[in-house]
């Protein structure tokens, strides 16, 4: 019996030793993820979808912006109405919709990438899509309200996209804050246009 101790204490030492690499790789990652979220979006996004060169922007209301979804053959997104902020409507291409929040001084068609789009693109099976942009180096993928599915890349955290079954909509939520990105979409502050 007293052989038999010391075996157990060794198994038990080489499980306790697993349990705690395991804990420290999944802290780890999480730490990563966090640094990555909560970098305070100061880097320079340009790329060029975030601003759209056609389509004739304009600066809409709300209600403008109702009609002109009412109107489309696809729903339009956005994150509803924001304080201090003006709506700007770009439809690029058909099946292709930008809604920018201006700020300041701003005017349609502003070509700085500083402010808040909600872009809506006709996408067949949009929820399959994400969870293959997902399994690519550098995909992290989510849960959003609604049964949504949420993918970002870690390259590229500004632009957040969601999708909901059923719906043939790919939705990208840029911001310069990758952190204001993930919390809208995961607020469930993004609709369609009603």
């Amino acid at each position: 019996m007293e052989k038999s101790k010391p075996a157990k204490r060794v198994l038990d030492n080489k499980n306790r030793a697993a349990l705690v690499a395991a804990v420290a790789a999944g802290l780890i990652t999480i730490v990563l993820v966090l640094v990555l979220l909560l970098d305070g979006g100061d880097s320079k996004h340009e790329a060029t979808n975030k601003q759209p060169s056609s389509g004739g922007a304009e600066i809409v209301s709300a209600d403008a912006l109702r009609e002109a979804s009412a109107n489309g053959a696809t729903p339009v997104y956005w994150a509803g109405e924001l304080r201090g902020t003006r709506l700007e409507l770009s439809q690029a291409s058909e099946g292709r919709t930008y809604v920018r929040y201006l700020t300041g001084d701003a005017k349609a068609g502003d070509p700085r990438a500083s402010f808040l789009t909600v872009s809506t693109y006709a996408q067949p099976e949009a929820v399959a899509a994400l969870r293959r942009q997902g399994k690519k180096p550098g995909g992290v993928l989510g849960d959003a309200p609604g049964s949504g599915t949420i993918y970002f890349d870690r390259n590229d955290p500004q632009s957040v996209y969601l999708a909901y079954p059923g719906v043939s909509v790919e939705i990208e939520v840029y911001d310069p804050s990758p952190k204001h990105a993930l919390q809208l979409v995961n607020s469930g502050q993004i609709v369609a246009v009603g």
